[in-house]
């Protein structure tokens, strides 16, 4: 009879444990994801600086050009990838374009997010 007591209560805390880890991993993971971004640069208060506008993967570059356009700034080029939008000093009319995920300033990521321009050496 005690032997399968103890069978249950040896399964019950293998659970509580499992339990117990996989919230301590998720936590962790959620505390380095909330450190990383905040981490990455943002336009400084004051000071006008280009900036990568992010927008979802799937979203297409024509769309993510024209919803940079119509939130008031100046586009300058596309970026690495399709949904990166570098622009130009946002002005006090400009607004944060609709569906936009992050908006962050250049300095520092410049060659992270913007997109290769090659250049032949002169002779």
């Amino acid at each position: 009879m005690t032997s399968g007591s103890l069978i249950g209560v040896s399964a019950n805390s293998g659970r509580v444990t499992a339990l117990r880890d996989g919230c301590i991993v998720a936590l962790t993971l959620m505390a380095v994801s909330l450190a990383a971004v905040l981490s990455l640069p943002q336009a400084p208060i004051g000071r006008a600086v280009p900036q990568a506008i992010i927008f979802p993967p799937w979203l297409p570059q024509q769309d993510a050009i024209a919803r940079s356009l119509a939130a008031g700034h100046r586009v300058l080029r596309g970026g690495i990838s399709p949904f990166i939008v570098i622009v130009a000093e946002a002005g006090a009319e400009a607004a944060r374009p609709r569906g936009a995920l992050l908006m962050l300033a250049l300095a520092g990521l410049a060659g992270c997010l913007d997109s290769r321009v090659s250049v032949e050496p002169s002779l």
